[in-house]
């Protein structure tokens, strides 16, 4: 914990990279070496679920459990392709042709994180979710709100969030079909304003069976889709261009035998194009949908999905600030260690924030920079 608060050296670096002064100021009695620290990963990984335990009785006693709880989900990718966990899926590192697993965290409002879950890399959120929710009741209290992303939005997955008596807020995916009811609604409906962050934003509330929805729209959150729509339908016209160049330079005449005799073909370039429309554009843009179980202020149910950051702030610093990433470690006791590890070392980093208050900057690696210097 120490190394990823300060180099984040792998392994078989930190006996080389770290003064022996340092080991002895952090009361190791004997020398180690590269095997000692292997097998010390290991066995907090084959001992996790001890570990995970005692961690959430330690913050439960310290009243450090917040009753709102962000969900969210990630992945981080191996070097090389026989680990434990390593399967290929959708990659938020952008690198789409290697192993990954993937893993979970559910972090208070308070940033203190509660869980951590640990999944194969082909496994999806709304899969994952079930064993996040599993590894989580242990610590909640009943009543707790979970905030999620459209990745745990399901019937089932609701279903068993209020079945445990918890509540969820969360946003629903953008299907064309029942955005365009919703929206429907909205228009018809009774508008509400709300501005959150000097952002504008209307809003239309109706209940459907027991859930609650929120129909947003937002003027500047339309603009900025179009523009980013715009540019990508640009950068693929841009792509088109050597498809063209390619047919001009190609045979401009062609002939085919047919049972009728030889028919010629001759190519042309339409140098004068139609307006092309953006296919997309769905006329979704500047709108999104909560959803609840419960009954909450429209502007504080936008407030609380947009506090939804910590979660991603969280993932930030795992992979930032403490270099989860990339993952050499191959058996699964040492990768649940690795991960493990970092883990509670960003949970020390949050409680610290937490007590210091007046703390402006809360990333871990603007922070070890900072200390740094």
């Amino acid at each position: 914990m120490y190394n990823r608060l300060d180099e984040c050296f792998s392994i078989n670096q930190i006996i080389s990279g770290y003064s022996p002064e340092l080991f002895e100021l952090l009361k190791f009695k004997k020398a180690l070496s590269d095997r000692t620290l292997y097998r010390d990963l290991s066995r907090i990984g084959e001992n996790h679920t001890f570990i995970i335990e005692n961690y959430q009785q330690f913050i439960r006693k310290e009243e450090l459990v917040a009753d709102k709880q962000f969900m969210d989900f990630s992945s981080s990718y191996f070097e090389g392709k026989k680990a434990a966990f390593g399967a290929l899926g959708y990659s938020r590192d952008h690198e789409p042709g290697k192993k990954q697993l993937t893993f979970g965290v559910s972090t208070g409002i308070n940033s203190v994180p509660t869980a951590l879950t640990i999944q194969n890399g082909n496994v999806q959120d709304k899969e994952h979710f079930r064993f996040m929710l599993e590894t989580s009741e242990a610590v909640l209290p009943e009543g707790s709100l979970l905030i999620l992303d459209t990745g745990g939005d399901t019937k089932e997955n609701k279903r068993l969030v209020c079945e445990k008596k918890f509540h969820y807020l969360t946003l629903k995916a953008k299907k064309i079909e029942i955005y365009q009811r919703a929206i429907e609604r909205y228009n018809n409906g009774t508008k509400v304003d709300v501005i959150i962050n000097n952002i504008s934003y209307s809003c239309v509330t109706y209940k459907k069976e027991d859930e609650t929805n929120y129909v947003f729209f937002s003027e500047k959150l339309k603009n900025e889709q179009l523009a980013l729509k715009e540019r990508k339908f640009r950068r693929e016209l841009e792509k088109n261009k050597i498809v063209l160049k390619k047919t001009k330079a190609g045979k401009e005449i062609n002939e085919f035998l047919t049972d009728e005799g030889t028919v010629t073909t001759k190519g042309i370039l339409q140098t004068r194009l139609d307006e092309i429309k953006n296919p997309y554009l769905n006329g979704l843009e500047g709108f999104f949908i909560l959803e609840s179980d419960l009954a909450i202020e429209p502007e504080r149910a936008l407030a609380l999905y947009k506090d939804k950051d910590k979660a991603e702030k969280l993932f930030r610093s795992i992979k930032e600030g403490t270099e989860l990433r990339p993952m050499r470690h191959w058996s699964k006791d040492a990768i649940i260690g690795y991960i493990l590890v970092i883990f509670l070392t960003n949970f020390l980093v949050n409680l610290t924030l937490l007590r210091a208050k007046d703390t402006v900057i809360k990333n871990t690696k603007l922070l070890k920079n900072i200390y740094a210097n």
